[in-house]
């Protein structure tokens, strides 16, 4: 009874995604799910296309202002993340993006002699998110940053300029952390600032 459940849910938030998708004129790919509760909206111009096998979580919103919005195969927007289309975004396969995040491919123009900022032009650089990319909760992606593959973004980091592929990043501003290896054992001493006491599984057994 419960995977026939399973099934039935699907199978109308498929049918949801659809209708949602060709009222709003964007783009899914098959089997992606856009949960009721989110915002995907090019209703100030712009595109949107979301790959295969995605999911954007209720909360969400991806707003293409005017710009473009790529998500690619695979990806997770989970709930009250944020992502604009300003100077474009381009987000790769196998991405998750975690609660809260905020990726904004714009920046306000802030010259004292240029009036007030609310009516200064915008620069819009684009962003760039490779394949196989972690953002934690609540990251900060500015407009211009580069992505590489298989990066980790620790919560609550901001993210400009280039970040190197295979590297964990935390901070703000982002900084080199470690990079990605075969196993997790990478994990041990990174946690906490790298003090061993304050690893997980010396926290576990505290």
């Amino acid at each position: 009874m419960d995977s026939h459940w399973r099934v039935a849910r699907r199978r109308a938030r498929r049918l949801y995604t659809l209708t949602y998708a060709a009222l709003s004129g964007v783009a899914v790919g098959h089997g992606t799910i856009i949960m009721p509760g989110a915002k995907v909206s090019r209703e100030l111009g712009g595109d949107i296309r979301i790959g295969a096998r995605s999911t954007v979580h209720p909360g969400a919103m991806l707003l293409s202002y005017g710009g473009f919005i790529r998500l690619g195969v695979n990806c997770s927007v989970n709930p009250f993340s944020v992502l604009y289309g300003h100077g474009g975004l381009m987000v790769g396969d196998n991405v998750r993006i975690a609660a809260h995040c905020v990726v904004i491919p714009a920046n306000h123009g802030t010259a004292l002699d240029g009036g007030p900022i609310a009516s200064q032009p915008l620069s819009k650089r684009g962003i760039r998110i490779g394949n196989d990319v972690w953002l934690g909760a609540g990251v900060r992606v500015l407009d211009g940053a580069v992505i590489g593959d298989g990066c980790v973004v620790a919560a609550g980091a901001v993210v400009r300029g280039e970040l190197e592929s295979c590297g964990i990043y935390g901070g703000v501003p982002a900084r080199l952390l470690g990079w990605r290896k075969p196993n997790a054992s990478y994990l041990k001493g990174l946690i906490y600032g790298g003090n061993p006491a304050e690893t997980v599984e010396a926290l576990a057994a505290s």
